[in-house]
């Protein structure tokens, strides 16, 4: 199959320049969900002692760490929003918890802290996933062509050496990299 290539397409030594990732990125190499994490757990810890009765003194400062924990990020996000006069939810779901923490509802607030640092969490989950898959696919485009010369014979050229209009020749199994019409 000859294919013609009709628009210039990312160099491929941009996409090797990084190193390939052998696996997906870790859950816990992500900084998010290790604030969401601690904020969990630190959530677990007080919810029983609360439950259970117990003095104020002993759950009250663990529902304040799961506040800073889990609360510190989304907060930082909504005060630089606020410096730019614009609201948006990471300021009004602290305000929220700080609310239900003022109106005495420490629990309350305390859960939604968490939920929103789990829900950020997993936003960074699935962007660096989605990262990682598009730098796999990256990877899998060519460093070569084998490009046709006007009097048939053939070339291997790097992909950054191809010019518009130039015509190369993709084998059965081959890859090719995108922006180029079959003929």
């Amino acid at each position: 199959m000859t294919s013609t290539l009709t628009g210039r397409a990312p160099s491929a030594s941009a996409s090797r320049s990084a190193p390939v990732p052998g696996r997906r990125t870790r859950i816990l190499a992500l900084p998010e969900a290790r604030w969401a994490a601690a904020a969990l757990v630190l959530f677990l810890i007080a919810l029983p002692l609360q439950l259970a009765g117990a003095p104020a003194w002993s759950w009250g400062p663990l529902y304040a760490l799961t506040y800073l924990t889990g609360g510190w990020e989304p907060g930082w996000e909504g005060l630089k929003a606020l410096k730019d006069k614009t609201l948006d939810v990471d300021l009004l779901m602290v305000v929220a918890a700080l609310g239900a923490a003022a109106i005495g509802q420490v629990l309350d607030g305390a859960l939604l802290i968490v939920i929103f640092a789990t829900s950020g969490a997993l936003e960074a989950v699935a962007t660096a996933r989605t990262a990682d898959s598009v730098r796999g696919l990256l990877d899998l485009a060519p460093a070569t062509a084998t490009r046709l010369n006007t009097d048939g014979g053939e070339e291997t050229v790097a992909t950054a050496q191809l010019a518009v209009g130039d015509v190369i020749h993709v084998r059965p199994g081959e890859r090719r990299r995108s922006g180029h019409h079959h003929r």
